[in-house]
């Protein structure tokens, strides 16, 4: 099978087949039932397409938790705006990326509908309240400017000289369990769509002359990968089945946890049981591609979702000060 890259613009998910300390270093903590994961990519690999830089992922389980989330995202985009410049007031540039009108893409463009621009705001005005110096674009995508989102930040870089852009888009993931339950930021940038596989020009510090955070929360899950993650779910499902004790759970599951031998996953499975996860993904791409049936697929309740983060993204945002 030919060599593939995990669908997933998440760290944790790509970097499954990298070495922990060799390839990049590992830190996570815990409060209350959100997880805070910061990842320190230490050199570019074969093994994942992520460039060397910071990426921190807060994830959870639900929003019952929005303080806490909010919490932990303020504590963070702070941090690496500051890492960024040493402006006490520095000029901060927003870009929604994402097409508002297709929901599962619209996490950017929605989250700048909400957002406080304060550039326009008397000085002394931004100074009492403590506000950042922001700006705000959602630029559309290609399909209906006719222009790369990276050259129309570009010159709005030449125009306006910030200090720092913030990229927020919505982003792929590998598991369906982190569709909308995972905010990823980055101090390395961005490429727009690159993974529903759309590779526009990148809009990172080397090609803006500016540095770049990015800040994404994935929303789609390619088709192979569901399907993937459903043998992984029958293998459990299985397993489980085979043991009389834990056949009589009852309630709501998270996922099976338990797995099959070499031997049962033969019978029970066959062959595409002996594969591994990331074997598995390339064998269903390869079967898929050439049919032009690589889907990619949201959840039902996307709108809901989409509404409920960009809220939180936003209100975080206007809430910091510097």
């Amino acid at each position: 099978m030919k060599k593939y890259y995990t669908r997933s613009d998440l760290a944790i998910e790509s970097l499954v087949h990298a070495t922990k300390d060799k390839d990049y270093k590992h830190y996570e903590k815990k409060d209350g039932n959100v997880s805070i994961e910061t990842f320190e990519i230490l050199q570019t690999s074969e093994l994942y397409p992520h460039e060397v830089g910071q990426y921190v992922e807060i994830s959870f389980p639900d929003y019952e938790e929005m303080s806490t989330i909010s919490q932990h995202f303020e504590r963070q985009l702070t941090s690496f705006i500051k890492s960024k410049t040493n402006k006490i007031d520095p000029l901060l540039l927003f870009v929604g990326l994402g097409n508002d009108t297709l929901t599962s893409d619209a996490i950017g463009p929605r989250t700048i509908k909400y957002l406080r621009s304060t550039h326009h705001y008397p000085l002394d005005e931004r100074h009492q309240n403590q506000y950042y110096d922001c700006m705000c674009i959602a630029p559309g995508v290609m399909a209906h400017t006719g222009m790369e989102t990276a050259d129309i930040v570009h010159c709005l870089v030449q125009e306006f000289h910030p200090d720092v852009i913030i990229a927020i888009d919505a982003l792929c993931a590998q598991s369906y369990e982190k569709i909308c339950h995972v905010i990823q930021m980055n101090n390395v940038g961005i490429y727009p769509g690159s993974g529903i596989g759309n590779h526009r020009k990148s809009i990172s510090e080397s090609s803006m002359g500016v540095p770049v955070i990015a800040i994404g929360v994935p929303t789609v899950i390619h088709v192979s990968s569901l399907v993937s993650d459903v043998y992984n779910l029958l293998e459990g499902y299985f397993k489980e089945s085979l043991d009389p004790s834990s056949a009589l759970k009852v309630g709501k599951r998270k996922r099976y946890e338990g797995r099959l031998n070499e031997v049962q996953r033969r019978l029970i499975l066959g062959e595409i049981g002996q594969l591994d996860e990331q074997k598995r993904i390339q064998l269903l791409n390869e079967v898929l591609n050439p049919i032009e049936n690589q889907f990619v697929m949201s959840d039902k309740q996307i709108d809901f979702d989409i509404e409920m983060l960009s809220k939180l993204l936003s209100s975080s945002i206007n809430h910091l000060r510097y």
